[in-house]
């Protein structure tokens, strides 16, 4: 079973039980805004990941699948803040929430989401797991604690990458880029829903902790395969604006390679134009910074470290598993890692 047919298992199930929690009620214009995003159906890779490695471990789905849900609200409610934030223009193939509502009532729905996302889990925490050598509270305890430390890590990402942006081209590293997608890219959508799924199966914590090993590389792969994506595809295929990374001024790898191959005269004119406001950027000059990224090789290297960390993280994954069965859940985790670093949307 590929990845996708799992998801496509677990997708309708997911989605039913997010909008009973954002039910359509007075004031109805509120909830329209809240369950916008949620209507328009994200990829789902996240909760599955955590329904997955639960799988994968020997577990049913049942304890964690709120909390795997859980997750999948927080994409959406963090989307509605992010897009405003990033004055996006697209989210899911249709205008962002903050253009179709205003700011003030999108970011207003949003924390509707954020409360019905807790409520969820703490319903989450008062199951009594089906297996009595994992009842009690000990396992719904590590998973709400799991799950709290996801969303925390992933706010204080964006508060770094919104001061990352704010620094000049010249001033970043590649490890600040590292540091600033690991929240986002790596925890909150790879290795933290895996080690959810862990945690439900009643896995020790040193267990879990070693899934960060192969989920870290997952994640930077998946972020990198996002900013390759950003400069080569088109908005049709992603749903989003194109460019996107340019016109906000983000930092990424691509960018670092480039300046580091740049003559002196493109590194000048890719100043100033990293210098400039989201809205005084033209489309001629987001043609020319990706053109750039294109002529100094900054893009190869990009899918190139991409390919390498790919491997790396199945050379890890198939080590840390040696001792699970060789099952059509084991072959569909390896799909997983294989789409979430070769993905083309």
């Amino acid at each position: 079973m590929t990845f996708a047919e799992y998801c496509q298992q677990n997708n309708d199930a997911i989605l039913k039980t997010i909008v009973n929690y954002l039910p359509e009620r007075e004031p109805l214009g509120h909830y329209q805004v809240a369950r916008e995003y949620t209507l328009r159906k994200g990829k789902y890779a996240r909760p599955n990941l955590a329904l997955l490695w639960t799988e994968l471990f020997g577990e049913s789905k049942e304890i964690v699948f709120p909390f795997a849900c859980g997750i999948q609200m927080a994409e959406d409610w963090f989307l509605m803040q992010d897009d405003w934030m990033d004055q996006n223009e697209m989210r899911r193939g249709k205008p962002t929430a903050h253009l179709l509502y205003g700011a003030s009532a999108t970011i207003n729905a949003s924390n509707s989401v954020q409360a019905s996302m807790w409520k969820m889990v703490h319903e989450g925490t008062l199951q009594t797991h089906p297996r009595p050598p994992l009842s009690g509270r000990e396992t719904t305890t590590r998973l709400f604690d799991k799950f709290y430390d996801i969303i925390n890590v992933t706010i204080e990402g964006q508060y770094l990458d919104l001061k990352l942006t704010e620094r000049k081209i010249t001033d970043f590293t590649l490890e600040d880029y590292w540091q600033s997608i690991h929240a986002k890219a790596a925890y909150y959508s790879v290795y933290g829903p895996m080690q959810l799924g862990a945690i439900s199966a009643g896995q020790p914590e040193n267990v879990v902790e070693k899934i960060a090993d192969y989920g870290e590389k997952i994640g930077r792969a998946f972020q990198l395969k996002d900013d390759i994506l950003d400069c080569t595809s088109n908005e049709e295929t992603l749903g989003k604006t194109i460019g996107n990374d340019v016109l906000e001024g983000t930092k990424t790898a691509i960018l670092w390679h480039c300046i580091q191959k740049a003559s002196s005269q493109d590194l000048e004119k890719l100043q100033a134009i990293y210098a400039k406001k989201r809205t005084e950027k033209t489309a001629d000059e987001i043609g020319y910074v990706l053109d750039l990224f294109n002529t100094t090789g900054s893009i190869t290297y990009a899918e190139h470290l991409t390919d390498s960390l790919a491997k790396e993280a199945m050379l890890e994954f198939e080590k840390q598993t040696t001792s699970l069965p060789e099952t059509e859940l084991k072959d569909t985790a390896r799909d997983a890692i294989l789409k979430m670093t070769q993905r083309e949307k």
